[in-house]
């Protein structure tokens, strides 16, 4: 491997540095590993213009059918949604596109992130998108159930982080929660 013959030669690194550094980096490389591949396993599924984007809400980004998608890929085989925090979710409900997870092992298999989430951050994911778009029906179905408000009571500190992204219209019906 070119890589590990540069780290040998030019900074005089032995095997057993490498080998450490290496074991070090094990999940880091493992990541970016799968990252790389889940371009050419969408690639194989028809999407196109698959690109890389590191970006907190989504690694990969890909059009299929005229339609934009964001995709995360999970490399691990922890729950794929465990790390989607609730500020996550807000900035997923900004993406004017699909939000995917791409799950890569046991083998690669694709959801919707949606889908897969729990029912308390399908509540949160969705009113962050009502308030954003300002569906104001939607918003007022929501909080009118007793039990997604309760849901959306527990994220209080979140909504309220970011109310200079809803509309004005949602705004005022939001207010009425707290």
């Amino acid at each position: 491997m070119d890589i590990l013959d540069e780290l040998k030669n030019t900074y005089g690194l032995s095997d057993e540095d490498i080998e450490y550094a290496l074991q070090k980096a094990k999940g880091i490389l493992l990541g970016f590993a799968m990252e790389y591949k889940a371009i050419r396993v969408l690639e194989n599924m028809d999407f196109k213009n698959v690109r890389y984007v590191d970006l907190p809400t989504h690694d990969l980004e890909a059009e299929k059918c005229g339609k934009k998608y964001y995709i995360e890929v999970k490399a691990s085989s922890k729950s794929p949604t465990k790390e989607y925090t609730a500020h996550k979710l807000a900035m997923i409900a900004m993406l004017d596109g699909v939000h995917l997870t791409l799950v890569m092992k046991p083998s690669p298999h694709l959801f919707s992130t949606e889908e897969i989430l729990s029912m308390p951050k399908k509540v949160l994911l969705n009113f962050f998108r009502y308030a954003y778009k300002g569906e104001i029906e939607n918003l007022k179905m929501l909080l009118n159930n007793s039990r997604t408000r309760e849901i959306l009571l527990s994220y209080e500190r979140i909504i309220k982080t970011y109310t200079s992204r809803y509309s004005e219209e949602s705004l005022s019906i939001i207010e009425s929660l707290f």
